[in-house]
């Protein structure tokens, strides 16, 4: 998705995106890319196919994975300046551009030599389809009938989204609630809230977005999506779900942007009721509303764009 961001603003600015990787079986991405037009180039896994590249013509790279080996990141960046993507540590790659868009990046010790660093809430890669729901101020949820979403991220590797609903079907049985999981899971969240009268479960899904701007309150992911909630203007509740997500979730907690847990360091069971505290607390509501709208201001992906197709050094 952060790839998918990134593309989108490059092309609201006027430039020309192909996107290269495996996407296959997320049927809702691939109709969106083929409606949009952004082309796709199937390659390797983990793989920077540098002769392709400079057959394409590209002028820039930007690299999204936590596998490729940071050498191949270098050798790519000798040829087409490239921009590359990561979460809390530089992974010893050398790049024209390195960014790191979690909230509090900007305080990390970024090693000399990397690059130029583009990193913290600033630039959080966060769609326009998304941006477009923001509430700047003045959010009240409604005493009763809230509507909650809960989604784990795309991929959920742990499988945590089950035990999340787990424990808000156990602890708000009544709840308007609707859960956005990966295919895999959908079953066994169906069986987990099949008690809750109120509950939808859906897979992947190109509507999240409008899921998200109707809901009242939403129990995310502590990686690329929390920024999309709190870019948004709505309360949420964090589950760290890996351990990439463990530092910038406990900055957020620190400073108010967000409750929640590290379901790295703890069981998921604590989440239905910290949604219910956050449920039955409108200033808590309020005080994360007010604290996000100041941390995200929506207009990050605009801004790595901008960085992106500047001058090179």
């Amino acid at each position: 998705m952060r790839c998918l961001t990134l593309a989108e603003a490059l092309r609201s600015a006027g430039h020309e995106v192909t996107l290269m990787g495996e996407i296959e079986g997320v049927d809702w991405l691939e109709q969106y890319l083929e409606a949009i037009g952004i082309a796709r180039i199937p390659c390797e896994r983990d793989a920077v196919p540098v002769k392709h590249l400079i057959s394409l013509g590209a002028d820039r790279l930007v690299v999204d994975s936590y596998w490729i080996d940071p050498d191949d990141i270098a050798t790519a960046n000798a040829s087409i300046p490239t921009m590359a993507i990561v979460d809390n540590t530089a992974r010893g790659i050398r790049a024209e551009w390195l960014l790191d868009h979690n909230f509090g990046a900007e305080e990390l010790d970024w090693p000399a030599g990397s690059g130029r660093i583009l990193a913290g809430s600033q630039y959080a890669l966060v769609r326009e389809a998304v941006t477009r729901h923001r509430i700047e101020s003045g959010w009240v949820i409604p005493a009763r009938d809230s509507r909650v979403v809960a989604f784990m991220g795309g991929t959920d590797p742990g499988g945590i989204m089950t035990s999340v609903a787990a424990s808000i079907a156990a602890t708000l049985p009544h709840l308007r609630f609707t859960a956005v999981t990966t295919p895999d899971q959908v079953a066994r969240v169906a069986t987990t809230v099949a008690a809750m009268p109120n509950a939808i479960v859906l897979g992947p899904t190109p509507d999240l977005p409008k899921l998200l701007a109707a809901a009242d309150a939403v129990v995310s992911a502590a990686g690329t999506s929390a920024w999309d909630v709190c870019s948004m203007g709505r309360p949420v509740v964090l589950v760290g779900v890996v351990g990439n997500q463990s530092a910038a979730l406990a900055r957020a907690l620190s400073r108010g942007l967000a409750t929640g847990i590290d379901a790295t360091l703890q069981s998921t069971n604590s989440v239905g009721a910290l949604l219910a505290d956050l449920l039955d607390n409108a200033p808590l509501r309020e005080s994360l509303v007010r604290r996000a709208n100041e941390t995200f201001d929506g207009l990050g992906s605009r801004r790595v764009a901008a960085a992106l197709t500047s001058k090179v050094r």
